[in-house]
């Protein structure tokens, strides 16, 4: 088994599942990959219940695959989904990941009827040469394809009847690249790229009826 498969599962096998025993219904749980993991949500939402389930190169696969440890066992009164950017850089046709985006959504609706589902636009990354970005980390990914999908996910959360946050505007520059203040290398966020995130997702996380 290759490291990252084996950390993927201890993660969700051994540390979510120990987790969940001490978690209270009612929470709001984040759902994502590398992105939301290092996104310190007990810090930037003080006095709200909030739950980090991000995953380190998660996919749309990898979610569906884990939805019991990290939405039905914790009962959540609200959860944010922020899935996709992996898969676009393994290549990933749009069909794949809005299908599979499709089926997260139901699936969380079937097992957790009374949780309000927020689908989070994909991130933009920085396309452009610069000395610090390392484009490495971005693979397959672009604003073009992003934005494509991003599209394709707000006319889903219209046709789902969920709430579609469009953060990709907020952090992208004149350009259409993410802002160089808001990344470490193109990719992942500073802290603060997440301090505008949280920005635009609190009206979300703290209003009762948004």
């Amino acid at each position: 088994m290759n490291p990252i498969k084996k950390l993927y599962q201890k993660k969700v096998g051994n540390a979510f599942v120990e987790l969940s025993k001490y978690i209270r219904p009612g929470g709001i749980v984040f759902l994502g990959d590398s992105i939301t993991e290092f996104f310190r949500v007990n810090e930037f939402f003080p006095g709200v219940y909030v739950i980090n389930r991000g995953i380190g190169s998660d996919t749309t696969d990898g979610v569906l695959n884990r939805l019991s440890e990290s939405v039905y066992e914790l009962s959540p009164s609200k959860v944010f989904i922020l899935i996709g950017t992996n898969d676009i850089a393994e290549k990933k046709s749009e069909q794949h990941i809005i299908g599979n985006i499709w089926e997260i959504i139901t699936r969380i609706r079937e097992n957790c009827p009374e949780t309000k589902i927020y689908l989070e636009s994909i991130y933009p990354v920085y396309s452009e040469r610069n000395k610090k970005i390392k484009r490495h980390y971005l693979r397959a990914r672009n604003n073009e394809k992003i934005c494509s999908i991003n599209e394709k996910l707000r006319l889903m959360a219209d046709e789902k009847g969920i709430t579609y946050i469009d953060v990709f505007s907020h952090l992208v520059n004149e350009e259409g690249n993410i802002h160089l203040d808001y990344t470490v290398e193109g990719l992942h966020l500073t802290i603060r790229g997440y301090q505008k995130v949280a920005e635009v997702l609190m009206p979300y996380v703290m209003g009762d009826n948004i």
